[in-house]
């Protein structure tokens, strides 16, 4: 079961990941790219960010490139360029030094061998400070550590470019998931949050002794129905 911290990260991740896109499907424990990474987001990547990332890739945005056919005839338009502003980000959240060396320590583990070559766009791991090292990450992982509220990148990631089919079988299966799929622990958590909330809110704004019963009945359901 993943620890506060480990939900603390993921919640960092889901902001962070959310001011650089104009359009997120985000899913924690999320198994799409062919195995359960902690977090992964399908994201349209604003034009700041994404000729960043791509260019430490060595890569070109993609674009429209007109072709001119002769006088009077239509213009005919081209795709150049290699890679779109969509991105399939994957994310491992890693809380402790000894958490970090299972999965990328070098372990003969399936785990571990999964995570050795790129399944999605642009890959981070999450961690505190000193729990790992840039030079320690296979070369197209990248770094983000807390920082103050947010997080900061430590290493940029090297971009994989994914072929169209590929992306739309994830973009597929995360809509899926994200409509079908079992709540995870972290939903858990943060619905259990959003009704403890509610009840204090309910006594600050001094509402009747039933509406504080009705709320706290809510919030003692949510946790005997997840087993808390």
């Amino acid at each position: 079961m993943p620890s506060d911290r480990h939900i603390q990260l993921q919640n960092m991740v889901r902001r962070w990941i959310d001011n650089r896109s104009f359009k997120m499907c985000a899913l924690p424990e999320c198994n799409a790219v062919g195995y359960v990474a902690d977090f992964v987001a399908l994201a349209g990547m604003y034009g700041d960010e994404h000729e960043r990332l791509t260019k430490h890739s060595g890569l070109k945005k993609k674009y429209m490139s007109p072709i001119y056919k002769g006088p009077g005839l239509p213009l005919e338009y081209v795709v150049r360029g290699d890679i779109d502003r969509y991105f399939v980000c994957v994310f491992e959240v890693k809380v402790s030094r000894s958490d970090f060396l299972n999965t990328f320590g070098g372990k003969d583990s399936a785990h571990a061998k999964a995570r050795m070559e790129p399944v999605g766009t642009a890959h981070w791991v999450v961690a505190d400070k000193g729990v790992c090292k840039p030079e320690e990450l296979p070369y197209f992982w990248g770094l983000l550590e807390p920082y103050g509220a947010g997080l900061t990148e430590k290493k940029p990631p090297k971009l994989n470019v994914l072929p169209d089919e590929h992306l739309h079988s994830i973009a597929f299966d995360m809509l899926w998931q994200s409509m079908n799929h079992r709540t995870s622990y972290y939903d858990q958590v943060i619905a259990m949050a959003k009704s403890i909330h509610n009840i204090q809110e309910a006594i600050a704004r001094g509402k009747p002794i039933g509406e504080i019963s009705r709320r706290v009945k809510i919030a003692d359901d949510l946790c005997s129905i997840k087993g808390m």
